[in-house]
């Protein structure tokens, strides 16, 4: 059996899209509930297993080390993009702050040369859809297409949370790249709270330079409460990656459910 895991450098990164477009566009035979951590043990035999939870960046290089037989898809995402973005369970609200950007990609920089770990940015999905399709088929050669990526909206069949984390089933579309920017005020307090990202747009192609800031230059910066803690406390991020290395043993011995 082959398993493939998604995760990202925080949440309203893509992974939920790109679940669905791998579970509606490849031929897999097992794609259980929206979210569905690494840990997760298949229900019944199957060729393909594929599950998505975006925390488990923090959590899949021990399980990369014992199963050869799993690929992980790392989502990637303008974190000025993910920090505006919001979610139909809270639409009032902006959905998360940097507080993810700033701890997952620490975790993502350490596995990005593993040849079973395959970073993939939403921008390009969004853009060039079958090419990533096409590349991804190149990573893991056992996958079997059904469909392009383009036409995922008509074939793809989400559950009720794959719904609300997509807003909908639509053509793939790239309307909300650079949508940062008619929220600056968020930006700015997000700026101020988390500090300066220009090192990270930089490393990851979103700039050339940091002469964005420009653009934040007068604005009011708005320090109103996400969905989502605006930080990390010491015990939430002790407990998403509590039993990191033991686990991974328990998940790969039969007899345990």
């Amino acid at each position: 059996m082959h398993r493939i895991h998604i995760v990202g450098c925080g949440p309203r990164t893509g992974t939920t899209l790109m679940a669905e477009m791998m579970s509606a566009c490849f031929e897999i035979d097992l794609y259980p509930k929206h979210e569905s951590s690494i840990y997760t043990r298949p229900t019944r035999k199957a060729k393909i297993f594929l599950t998505k939870r975006p925390r488990d960046i923090l959590v899949v290089g021990p399980m990369l080390g014992l199963m050869s037989n799993l690929h992980v898809i790392y989502m990637l995402r303008d974190p000025r993009d993910m920090v505006v973005s919001k979610h139909r369970k809270d639409p009032e609200r902006y959905w998360a702050s940097l507080r993810y950007w700033k701890t997952y990609t620490i975790y993502g920089r350490k596995l990005q040369n593993h040849p079973r770990f395959i970073s993939v940015r939403y921008e390009d999905l969004v853009t060039q859809a079958d090419r990533v399709q096409t590349d991804l088929m190149q990573r893991m050669p056992f996958l079997t297409k059904r469909a392009p990526f383009t036409q995922y909206h008509e074939i793809a069949k989400p559950d009720g949370d794959s719904l609300d984390a997509l807003k909908g089933i639509r053509p793939v579309s790239s309307t909300s790249i650079g949508n940062w920017r008619n929220h600056l005020p968020r930006i700015a307090g997000q700026i101020q709270n988390h500090g300066d990202i220009s090192q990270d747009l930089i490393e990851y192609g979103y700039e050339r330079d940091d002469s964005w800031l420009k653009e934040l230059e007068g604005v009011t910066p708005d320090f109103s409460e996400s969905h989502w803690p605006e930080y990390f406390t010491k015990e939430e991020l002790n407990q998403r990656m509590k039993w990191k290395y033991i686990k991974p043993i328990f998940a790969l011995l039969p007899s345990l459910v």
